[in-house]
């Protein structure tokens, strides 16, 4: 894990590429690369953008209404899940219960937090990391 985490540090995730040089570098099957890069929350397979929108599928996110909030943060950006623009700027992902449910729905970009969603809130976030 900690290669992998090196070369995720290097790289910024870990394409098929790189995981295919450490599992030949380590003498480990490519499937046991993969399988610890897809267990890991920790690890992406697809870059990342300067600001990575994470939105909490969850259950309890999920009932009040994070399944419209991520289909409008992909119909703005004009991106799907695991996918970045192409400027760079932003990622986006759906994560499972990240323990705020009491502020649900929820989103994180970067280390921020937002609770209490709407679909009407999505503008003013994005606003806020357009430089």
């Amino acid at each position: 894990m900690v290669v992998m985490q090196r070369a995720q540090d290097i790289y910024g995730y870990l394409p098929f590429e790189v995981q295919n040089m450490i599992a030949e570098g380590m003498e480990v099957p490519l499937e046991k690369i993969y399988g610890v890069a897809t267990f890991y929350a920790q690890f992406a397979l697809s870059p990342k953008g300067k600001y990575n929108i994470s939105v909490c599928l969850g259950t309890a996110c999920y009932v009040k209404g994070s399944g419209n909030i991520m289909d409008k943060l992909s119909e703005k950006l004009g991106i799907g899940a695991d996918e970045c623009t192409a400027d760079g700027k932003f990622s986006l992902t759906a994560c499972r219960c990240i323990g705020a449910c009491g502020l649900a729905p929820v989103l994180t970009v970067n280390d921020d937090v937002y609770g209490r969603l709407t679909v009407d809130d999505i503008d003013g976030i994005l606003a806020k990391y357009t430089d």
